[in-house]
């Protein structure tokens, strides 16, 4: 177990955070920026959660393919603290695979009308990227993203690929359960902003909350799991660690921004209340992922590469961002998970392989590392059009505990992936600062007024008498 800096002044109150992932992380920040005393615990030897990067034999790989949004709340927040991650853009031009077909993805006019992608239905697509900027996404929150796709596109070539960028840009494969919203958002910040690879890694990101969040004195505790959190009729929460690491300790607020909604019903207990059948009802989006690693460079090969007719994709991350030996290359190829199927991970390998063998011939030959993961966790929770989209996601605040808060990418109604595990983080480390603070107060005046009393100014009620 390990701790990281020193705790704030207690004038605040006490906020634990539950999970030193980027949820948790921007709340703890947030919440001892606020004044408050913070402790982050987490299960892991090392933070970071699913934004952890590993290093292998000189290579630095994230956990799956992750690409940060310009105009995001994660990059808003880095940017703020004046740790805005470096990196490079992947740019905007790539191919599409439908079949034996393999032509270029819509960029532009002239790309659009020369695709053999949408041979014989260009129009749909050129109405939509007009219609795109204009789109309001609280206006299609109530549907799917397969009805908003039929509607917009029709059912033809067009329809395929705008479910596969719809896939590219939630990480997710639910047409006819996620939300439109969430799809139109995400589609618009990537043809206007777009994204960063980051050099290091995301572990660059998580490294940059860590010396912010030991900089506003947060204690990180390490090794350290949690395995219940009781409020008390008091108001005060206790959290209770297991493993030998000890009784975590009494707190004014906790943020429970660990492992998605199963992991923090199972951490609330009878407190998550209504949280619990949201949990049962949830839908992840996970991933199979094939990562690659070349000694060479990649080539005149296509750089990336969406599948039309199969829910897969291809990114060359290195050399774009600083992941590798200079000369080597460094290539995802991820396949999509419906939340319905169980994965295959033959299937998915074999899936996987195949767009590679297509787009990079020879790859083998060149290969100094290649490992396969075959479930990625990309969201714990998607939102979905039957709650209405984004806000119909759970909100931070535990009904019934004032002094109970969630984050992650699965909590509030402000972005996905990264960025609503940001957002969330945010709010409920200022919520939680703002409980802290307010029953840290109320306990102070509660020992003045005693120690104001006849009977304390005594000593002892009943000798005063």
């Amino acid at each position: 177990m390990t701790t990281n800096g020193n705790q704030t002044r207690n004038d605040g109150g006490r906020v634990a955070v539950i999970g030193a992932g980027v949820a948790g992380l921007a709340a703890a920040i947030e919440a001892a920026g606020a004044g408050a005393a913070v402790t982050v615990f987490d299960a892991r030897r090392t933070p970071g959660g699913r934004a952890r990067t590993v290093e292998r034999d000189g290579v630095l790989l994230n956990e799956g393919a992750h690409a940060l949004y310009h105009d995001g709340a994660a990059m808003a927040l880095l940017t703020e603290l004046g740790r805005t991650p470096t990196g490079g853009n992947p740019g905007s031009t790539g191919v599409g695979v439908d079949g034996p077909v393999v032509g270029a993805l819509p960029a532009g006019p002239w790309s659009l009308i020369r695709t053999p992608l949408l041979r014989g239905d260009r129009l749909a697509l050129a109405k939509l990227m007009v219609r795109l900027p204009r789109l309001d996404p609280a206006d299609v929150a109530d549907r799917t993203i397969g009805a908003l796709v039929t509607e917009l596109l029709g059912d033809g070539p067009g329809a395929r690929l705008g479910h596969a960028l719809f896939r590219l840009t939630t990480y997710g494969h639910d047409p006819d359960h996620a939300s439109a919203d969430v799809g139109i958002a995400q589609l618009q910040a990537a043809l206007d902003g777009g994204v960063r690879y980051l050099d290091g890694g995301w572990q660059s990101i998580v490294d940059a909350l860590l010396v912010e969040a030991a900089q506003r004195g947060v204690a990180v505790r390490t090794g350290a799991k949690v395995s219940a959190i009781r409020p008390r009729t008091d108001g005060a929460v206790d959290v209770v660690t297991a493993d030998g690491a000890g009784e975590g300790g009494r707190f004014e607020a906790v943020v429970v921004a660990a492992g998605g909604p199963g992991t923090t019903v199972r951490l609330l207990g009878d407190a998550a209340g209504g949280l619990a059948a949201r949990a049962a009802e949830a839908r992840p989006a996970t991933v199979a992922c094939l990562d690659v690693v070349l000694r060479t460079g990649w080539g005149p090969h296509p750089t990336f590469a969406l599948g039309i007719d199969r829910p897969t994709y291809l990114s060359v991350h290195a050399p774009v961002a600083r992941l590798a030996p200079d000369g080597w290359s460094l290539a995802h190829v991820m396949r999509y998970h419906h939340p319905d199927e169980t994965p295959d991970g033959d299937r998915d390998r074999a899936e996987c392989e195949d767009l590679l063998n297509r787009l990079r011939p020879g790859w083998q030959g060149d290969a100094e590392q290649v490992g396969f993961r075959p479930r990625l966790v990309a969201a714990t929770d998607q939102a979905v059009a039957v709650r209405g989209g984004l806000a119909g996601r759970p909100g931070i605040g535990v009904p019934g505990h004032d002094g109970l808060f969630v984050a992650g990418d699965w909590v509030g109604p402000t972005g996905v992936l990264v960025d609503g595990s940001v957002a969330s983080g945010q709010a409920a480390g200022q919520a939680s600062a703002r409980a802290a603070g307010a029953r840290a107060r109320a306990r102070a005046g509660a020992g003045a007024e005693r120690s104001a009393s006849p009977a304390a100014r005594s000593g002892d009620g009943v000798r005063a008498r």
